[in-house]
């Protein structure tokens, strides 16, 4: 469990804090974070309505480092799975999810990623403030795109039914190949294989065709 702090601000919490993360690990907690919800939630609410004063101070990030060490407790094995090993382009059956998921962030979302140095999705047009596809000529420039957290222990076959599921793959399995990272020869592997950091660049081969398996 990861405990959020709040109200950091007040004279007293600093000494409250600290005994508190003194006592851990306790009661299921094993990390806390200090945070000041009230600043947070006005930086949204700023950018959200386009009000924010950039040269204000720094963007508060108490939020952001609970959600952080609360990921770190058990974090995920991250997959990235391609349609091409050599030039690591996307699966064309993940771009819909790419420019029009209910998930991705919001204008105004994206306006508290930039005040706070974050980077944007890849397919984040400014001029356009919209989410575009590149073109077939960029888009084999875009190395890596798409992530899959999955669960610690997860296969090859738990991917391909992750992706199968979301409409990115459809047919059988046939084979696979991974990378550990980009630059890196790909090796066969089977589908009960466990992934990790060693194998995470992923294509997955299926017995339907489709134009990037050609």
């Amino acid at each position: 469990m990861a405990l959020a702090l709040n109200k950091y601000d007040l004279p007293t919490s600093e000494r409250h804090v600290h005994e508190v993360q003194e006592a851990l690990p306790i009661h299921g907690a094993h990390v806390a974070t200090p945070l000041t919800a009230k600043s947070e939630m006005n930086f949204v609410r700023q950018n959200l309505t386009g009000k924010r004063d950039e040269k204000e101070s720094k963007a508060p990030s108490g939020v952001w480092r609970c959600l952080t060490s609360a990921v770190k407790l058990c974090e995920p094995v991250l997959v990235f799975p391609v349609s091409d090993m050599s030039n690591y382009a996307p699966l064309p059956g993940l771009n819909e999810r790419a420019i029009g998921h209910a998930s991705l962030p919001s204008l105004g979302m994206i306006r508290c990623i930039n005040g706070s140095g974050g980077t944007l999705p890849t397919c984040w047009n400014a001029p356009q403030a919209a989410y575009v596809l590149p073109s077939k000529d960029q888009v084999t420039k875009i190395k890596l795109r798409d992530v899959i957290p999955m669960k610690p222990g997860s296969t090859v076959a738990d991917v391909f039914l992750a992706l199968k599921n979301i409409g990115a793959l459809s047919g059988e399995f046939v084979r696979a190949e991974a990378a550990g990272n980009i630059g890196e020869k790909p090796k066969p592997i089977p589908k009960s294989q466990v992934l990790g950091r060693h194998n995470r660049i992923i294509k997955i081969m299926t017995n339907k065709r489709t134009a990037w398996q050609s």
